[in-house]
Order: structure tokens, then C-alpha cells, then sequence
């Protein structure tokens, strides 16, 4: 079920009071956050109901016992090993296999690899390396051992079941422990964030997916270089508002429930260069890397060339963990080189430059990235690159596309670095009409999300990994 479908929204009507009046007896409510964590994924396919409950019963048990014995080594190892093996036998043995079987054909052997056919829970990455994080952190000693109960919530947790952000286990118990949670946080940036996200992803994403979006990537053959590259900066402001606006929603239902979620967005296309794009754009992902698989395989301790591979390898993984498939390898690929040439060009004295330069530069480069991420195949991100450097004649509907999208494109840099204040000013204003007022104006949003949005409930774009 869509977070941002009718049959949602009239959910949650239902379910925050009778949360709310659970506050008084935090096991009853958590229990209750338990079963509509499992109902809600059941919604997609009711068995992945029952494997999360299997996968995080051996989480739990791993945990426990990895805080009894003396030297946790093995049940560490061991967690760690079923958790990787069961992300990539799950998402990407069918890839490996078939990749495996085309090599081997121009040969004439055949692969005696059996064929699986099982379906990926969705969100499978999302709750899996959640579960590292406890593992890691039960293993080092940081955080002990939880009960059954506090694991399955952990990761059933339906704000980021499904798409992240990527939840650390020591954030969310620490605010267990705290006694912070079960009652609204910050309920009137809750709701701001709420409007915020469907604007950007009913509104926004949408209209951007199809007007101009979809079309081209389906047939790049049939459209000019104005038209693909108007393709390139809507897809790059879409997967912008697709995902930021996810964030935003989860994070308001969070902060309902009286958690709060880690920062996952900020301002990524204002970056000066592609590591300072890394530390704005899905923030739960990258330090999740950088503290799980780029330090422990090194870090910068030794030496240049070395920290160089590391950072090759680590945007590598980032690439290959969105998707089984080349066109996510080459994307990871194509932004470790970029970083790698970026620490290059450094360490030979290159002078910074004009920040609105570097800016643009940067945005530039991701957004021919993107065409990997967002290519069904190698082969469609080279014809969408082939159709870039033609000289065809541009259409009048691609000067219509582009009056759009750069007024689209400015509004959003123009408004990027006051991000925080809007917010701050958008909270006090709701503070000062009241609860009335705000309600009027969130039926004002609403209203809008269903005249100017799609037919149907859009999918999110992160739901596929």
C-alpha cells in the first residue's frame, strides 16, 4: 500500500488516535505498531509478511547470542554472513546467474547454476542493512542485546519498511530508552512535512514523469537532442521530488509516532563537487557505506592510491545495491571515477572554483548519470547519449518543455538555501492560524495533489530497491 493512496490516508485517521491513546501503555502501543508494521507489508504480498518475521527472529537470536558469549566473534561473523547472503542471493542470484550463462554461450557451455525463481521482498535493502547496523552494534559492544519484541519493531517499522531512510539501531532504541516516543514530535513540522512531500511527489515528481520523462526514455529513437536533454533535467528534478518528498512523508509519519528519522536530504543539488554531493543526497545510504564498508576496508589510513580504490569500491557497492543490473554498475562506476578524478585534479594544485560554476558542473554531471540509473538497459543509456549529440531540429514542444522546466529548475535553486527558514517560517504560520486554519489549508494541498496529480496512485521510485 502506497503512502500516498486514499486508502492510506484513511488508515491513518483511524490508526493515530487509537495510537495515541495507547501512550499511557507503551507495550500495548508498541505491539499495536508491531501488527500494523506486518499488516501494511502484507498489503503488497502477504508471504513477505512471514519471511520479515523469520529474518528478524534470526536477528534477534543472533543478537542474544552475541551477548552471551565471551567472545562474540563467530555469532558476529556469522550475522553478518546470512544477512549479506540473504540480500544478494534474493536480489541479485538470477542477475549473476544469467550474466554468468551470456559469457559462457559464445563458448558453447551452459551454466549449471540453477534457476531461482523467488521474488525480492520489497524493501529488502532497506531492512537488511538496518539489521547490520544492530548486528554491528551488539557485536562491538555499543548497544545490547534487545528483546524480541524491541527487533521485530525495529524492523518492521513502517516509515522506512519499505524505502529508508536507512534507520540506525542505536538512533531509533535510544529514543526507546529515552521515553521520547508514542506521542506526537513536533506536530506542526510533522504536518508541514506531510503537504511538503505530496506537493513533490503527487505534484511535482508526477507531472515531470509524464510530461516529459517517460516518453523519451521509452523511445529516445523518436526524439531530438533538445528533447533528450530536456528529459535529463526533468528526470534529474523528478528523482529529486520522488524521493525528497518520500523522505518528507515518512518523516512527518514518524514524527506522529514520536520517532524521529535520520536526515537524508541536504540540498543535494547545490553540492560544488560530486563529494560534497555525497554527503547531501541520501545521507542514510552514503554514511552508511562510508562507516560500514569504506572504513572498515581502510578508509584514507593507507595511503593515497589506496584510499582511491576504496572510494572506487565503496561507490561501486552504492551502485550495485540500487539494482541488479549493468546500467547500476556503470552509475556507480561513472560516480567513483568522477570523485577518484576529483581527489586527482586536487592533489595536482587544482584551485576551487566560482561557486555557482561548480555547482553547475556538478549538477551536469549527475544528471548524465542519472541516464544509467534511470536507462531499462546498457544499451538504452547509449542510444539516450547517441540522441544527446545529434544535431536534430527541435520541436515546439520541446521549447514548451523547456519554459517548464526551467522555471522549475530555478524555483528550486532559488528556494534550496532557504530551505530551513521556510520551514521555519511555513511551522510558525501554522502555529498562528491555528489548528482550524491549518486544517484548511492541508485540504488546500490535498485538493491541489488530486486535481494536478496523476490518474491512479504514482509509485515511488525507491520502492524498486
Amino acid at each position: 500500500m502506497s503512502f500516498v493512496s486514499p486508502e492510506f490516508g484513511l488508515l491513518c485517521l483511524l490508526f493515530f488516535p487509537i495510537y495515541w491513546a495507547c501512550a499511557d501503555m507503551p507495550r500495548l502501543q508498541r505491539g499495536l505498531l508491531i501488527v500494523s508494521g506486518y499488516a501494511l507489508y502484507a498489503t503488497w504480498v502477504p508471504a513477505f509478511a512471514g519471511v520479515l518475521l523469520l529474518y528478524s527472529t534470526v536477528v534477534w537470536a543472533l543478537g542474544r547470542w552475541m551477548a552471551a558469549a565471551s567472545k562474540p566473534r563467530l555469532p558476529w561473523v556469522l550475522g553478518l554472513w546470512l544477512a549479506g547472503t540473504f540480500l544478494v542471493t534474493l536480489k541479485y542470484y538470477e542477475w549473476v546467474r544469467e550474466t554468468y550463462q551470456a559469457l559462457l554461450s559464445p563458448w558453447g557451455f551452459y551454466s549449471l547454476l540453477p534457476v531461482v525463481d523467488v521474488v525480492a521482498p520489497v524493501g529488502v535493502s532497506f531492512f537488511t542493512f538496518q539489521a547490520i547496523t544492530y548486528l554491528v552494534a551488539v557485536g562491538r559492544r555499543t548497544s545490547v542485546a534487545r528483546s524480541w519484541p524491541d527487533v521485530l519493531l525495529f524492523l518492521s517499522f513502517w516509515p522506512t519498511l519499505f524505502a529508508g531512510p536507512i534507520l540506525r539501531a542505536e538512533l531509533f532504541f535510544a529514543q526507546i530508552d529515552a521515553g521520547e516516543v508514542g506521542r506526537p514530535r513536533q506536530a506542526w513540522r510533522a504536518l508541514y512535512l506531510l503537504a511538503l512531500g505530496v506537493v513533490q511527489k503527487v505534484v511535482l515528481a508526477s507531472w515531470l514523469s509524464t510530461h516529459v520523462v517517460d516518453a523519451v526514455f521509452k523511445f529516445p529513437e523518436h526524439h531530438s537532442s533538445t528533447s533528450i536533454a530536456a528529459a535529463l533535467l526533468a528526470y534529474s528534478l523528478q528523482i529529486f521530488f520522488d524521493f525528497a518528498g518520500y523522505t518528507a512523508i515518512v518523516t512527518g509519519l514518524a514524527l506522529l509516532l514520536g520517532y524521529e528519522l535520520p536526515l537524508n536530504f541536504r540540498q543535494p543539488y547545490l553540492a560544488r563537487n560530486l563529494a560534497d554531493f555525497w554527503t547531501r543526497w541520501h545521507v542514510s545510504l552514503s554514511s552508511f557505506i562510508r562507516d560500514y564498508i569504506y572504513i572498515p576496508l581502510g578508509g584514507n589510513q593507507h595511503g593515497w592510491c589506496r584510499t582511491q580504490m576504496h572510494v572506487l569500491l565503496a561507490m561501486l557497492i552504492s551502485g550495485i545495491w540500487h539494482g541488479a543490473s549493468w546500467t547500476f554498475v556503470c552509475w556507480g562506476l561513472m560516480h567513483g571515477l568522477g570523485v577518484v578524478g576529483l581527489n586527482v585534479l586536487r592533489s595536482l594544485g587544482m584551485p576551487a572554483w566560482p561557486r555557482f560554476v561548480a555547482q553547475v558542473l556538478t549538477f551536469v554531471f549527475v544528471s548524465l548519470a542519472w541516464v544509467w540509473f534511470r536507462a531499462d538497459s546498457v544499451a538504452q543509456a547509449l542510444q539516450i547519449f547517441e540522441g544527446l549529440l545529434s544535431s536534430s531540429v527541435p520541436a515546439q514542444t520541446d521549447v514548451q518543455a523547456w519554459s517548464v522546466l526551467l522555471g522549475m529548475a530555478l524555483a528550486l535553486w532559488t528556494l534550496s538555501p532557504w530551505a530551513t527558514t521556510l520551514e521555519s517560517a511555513a511551522v510558525r504560520l501554522m502555529r498562528a492560524i491555528g489548528s482550524v486554519g491549518t486544517t484548511l489549508g492541508l485540504f488546500v494541498v490535498l485538493a491541489l495533489a488530486i486535481y494536478a496529480g496523476p490518474d491512479g496512485v504514482p509509485s515511488f521510485i525507491y520502492y524498486r530497491f
